[in-house]
């Protein structure tokens, strides 16, 4: 495999404090997929060669990056030898400190998070934490000048909060707020009963759009379900988007997953050794 899109997201654990059990990873549905995490040699030598191959944008991911103890080294590598790229982190933020924070500030790392809920936030996340943490956290990180993307994903669970979760996020002053129904992957393969119908997501927008303007830009995805995967029929009938449009997947962005292979969607089960 020779060619790499210009944008990659790098898995560098599938190790997580959260439990979403909506989560996508696909490893929860292919534990092979996962494996033990890489040295740091192995990562940085990885980064290496994709930017000779001319991939010029990184998004570090997981599972929760943060669990790797040397996430800040791979992210001041990545930034040494890309000077001007966009490279970012997304992260749950229970790890995160101030310190953390003004690393990402002083290297130019964008910095993107999840709030998956107020009420709802523990059955969200499958533990017993509190939003109030990370609420917290956006709004410091914005204070020292390194403000979140924040992205909500949308379920049974907490479709009846949504204008309270979409408003906690504004008033923490989240640069932006990106926001989708729960896709039935990963964790969430078999877990219908947590999805939204088209009808029920088409209220949770026009809730959103009817809101007072808090200043902060937002957006919606319209995915449930991904085509980089065969799906059941019957998921396609419910749940397949009214106006489809090709996944950009493979072309303007791919995955390197936990076990070093490239995958050219988050969804897609199907690894490909890309080092040849």
């Amino acid at each position: 495999m020779k060619n790499l899109p210009q944008k990659l997201i790098l898995e560098v654990t599938a190790r997580c404090n959260f439990h979403c059990p909506f989560c996508y990873c696909v490893w929860h549905e292919r534990p092979e997929l996962a494996g033990d995490d890489l040295p740091t040699t192995e990562w940085q030598a990885m980064i290496e060669e994709c930017i000779y191959r001319g991939v010029n944008d990184f998004l570090f991911t997981g599972g929760e990056a943060t669990l790797r103890k040397d996430i800040w080294q791979l992210l001041a590598f990545t930034r040494e030898k890309l000077p001007k790229a966009p490279i970012a982190l997304f992260t749950n933020a229970a790890n995160l400190t101030e310190k953390n924070i003004v690393f990402c500030r002083e290297h130019a790392i964008a910095l993107a998070t999840s709030l998956q809920g107020l009420k709802t936030y523990a059955i969200q996340t499958g533990t017993r934490r509190s939003y109030a943490k990370l609420l917290v956290t956006i709004a410091r990180a914005a204070e020292l000048q390194c403000p979140f993307d924040v992205s909500i994903t949308v379920t049974q669970i907490n479709k009846n909060e949504i204008a309270d979760i979409f408003a906690a996020a504004v008033l923490s002053h989240a640069k932006s707020i990106q926001m989708g129904p729960m896709m039935l992957e990963g964790r969430a393969r078999n877990l219908d009963n947590w999805a939204l119908s088209w009808d029920e997501w088409e209220t949770v927008k026009e809730t959103i759009r009817n809101l007072p303007n808090g200043g902060v830009s937002y957006g919606f995805v319209d995915e449930m379900l991904c085509d980089c995967r065969p799906q059941p029929s019957h998921y396609i009938d419910m749940y397949g988007a009214k106006n489809h449009k090709p996944c950009p997947a493979g072309k303007s962005f791919g995955v390197i997953g936990p076990t070093g292979k490239f995958r050219k969607c988050l969804h897609t089960i199907e690894n490909h050794e890309w080092r040849m």
